[in-house]
């Protein structure tokens, strides 16, 4: 039986829907609680940068209990584990091929169909991820968004408009079998699946880090999810950083 979407509230317009499911969790909702939303007005993606979130899109947010035992320095592991989940649902559904980019993106031909942020929330002795999905499903990027240039929607891409209910139960049901995964401690399996949908590994990139800037070749991933990179023959591992592709 799913656990995940156990009580979903949805709204027509919210700030940001990690911010109220965060909100909620003191008045009681619980694991696998989630929140939707038409629009979002402060929408927010990694680095507590703003994302545009008009109508047409599929705006969320999933509580996720953790364990007691869950080593909070595998949290990249849940970005990784919920981009698989949504470029899985989207080839599922629409039959669209989709990618994962380290370290928390979902693409599609080259161009960002989705954003993850996973931030961590202790409450009453519990430690809990919101994770906030948000992806670009019927809104048209030219008319809505700065980046438009850099980014698609499936709608787009599959040549007509989706059935949102259709890709948020996938994402759902996809999300819970991976759960059980990083609850019974099957790292490799989160890793692997992820890395055969990767489209960063054996490319070339450039990652900006808060101690500066690399540059080399896209080697693996590490079993907390940071990326490894091959700087002329030396490996250097990057927990937090923007990557562009350079081929």
């Amino acid at each position: 039986m799913r656990t995940l979407g156990n009580k979903i509230i949805r709204y027509e317009t919210v700030t940001s829907t990690n911010q109220v499911l965060k909100d909620l969790i003191g008045e009681g909702v619980g694991n696998g609680a989630v929140v939707t939303a038409k629009v979002q007005t402060a929408g927010r993606g990694r680095l507590d940068r703003s994302w545009e979130s008009p109508e047409g899109g599929l705006w969320m947010s999933v509580l996720l209990e953790l364990g007691d035992s869950f080593d909070t320095n595998r949290l990249g592991l849940i970005s990784l584990m919920a981009g698989s989940t949504v470029a899985t649902a989207i080839l599922m559904e629409f039959g669209v091929d989709a990618g994962v980019k380290w370290p928390n993106d979902v693409m599609i031909s080259g161009r960002k169909v989705c954003g993850i942020l996973a931030e961590m929330h202790i409450f009453q002795d519990k430690k809990y991820v919101i994770l906030g999905i948000g992806i670009n499903a019927n809104n048209k990027m030219a008319d809505t968004y700065d980046f438009s240039d850099s980014s698609t929607s499936i709608a787009e891409e599959f040549g007509k408009k989706i059935e949102m209910s259709v890709l948020e139960n996938t994402i759902l049901e996809e999300l819970d079998f991976r759960m059980e995964l990083l609850k019974n401690a099957e790292f490799d399996k989160i890793l692997d699946d992820w890395r055969e949908l990767s489209v960063t590994l054996g490319k070339r990139v450039n990652v900006v880090t808060p101690n500066g800037e690399l540059r080399g070749m896209a080697k693996d991933i590490d079993v907390d999810g940071s990326l490894l990179i091959d700087l002329d023959g030396r490996v250097e591992k990057i927990m937090v950083g923007d990557c562009r592709h350079l081929d």
